[in-house]
């Protein structure tokens, strides 16, 4: 037959509470508290991340303007830049059409004052080969000074023409 023993059962008892009381405290306890720790400490890097990935955002969308921003100082330096070159070609082509101006005037002075000197060059020598003709026909002699005045005459005459 089964018999119960009272006094075993107290000491199952007893064993039981000291067992639980020594769980209790070497293992529940600072089991407890590292879960507890674990627990804070994956909340407050929870809280943190939140905190950065804000802060990150705030960058990212400040980062994002500065970006506009340069873009746009970029375009308007190139603007600038463009207009400056555009005026400074158009004042470099009116310094060529100017400077090509003044060599297409000196050039017609120089060619009309070499065309001068040919006509006069040539009106004396045709004067000279005039008088030459004329001599040979009137087999005289004329002087310096009636020659002289002869290409004159001659110049003059064809010069009016």
């Amino acid at each position: 037959m089964i018999s119960i023993n009272p006094y075993e059962i107290i000491l199952q008892i007893i064993n039981f509470g000291i067992l639980y009381l020594l769980l209790k405290k070497f293992l529940a306890g600072p089991l407890s508290a590292l879960l507890t720790n674990r627990a804070n400490m994956i909340k407050h890097n929870i809280e943190s991340a939140e905190v950065n990935k804000r802060k990150a955002d705030e960058l990212l969308s400040e980062q994002k303007e500065a970006l506009k921003s340069a873009q746009i100082e970029a375009q308007a330096i190139r603007k600038k830049a463009e207009d400056a070159a555009s005026k400074e070609l158009s004042a470099i082509v009116d310094e060529g059409k100017e400077s090509a101006k003044k060599l297409i005037e000196q050039a017609q002075k120089d060619i009309e004052l070499q065309s001068n000197n040919a006509r006069k060059q040539l009106l004396k020598d045709v004067g000279d080969l005039a008088i030459k003709v004329v001599r040979k026909f009137v087999s005289t002699e004329v002087d310096e000074k009636d020659k002289k005045a002869s290409i004159d005459k001659l110049v003059e005459q064809v010069s009016d023409k």
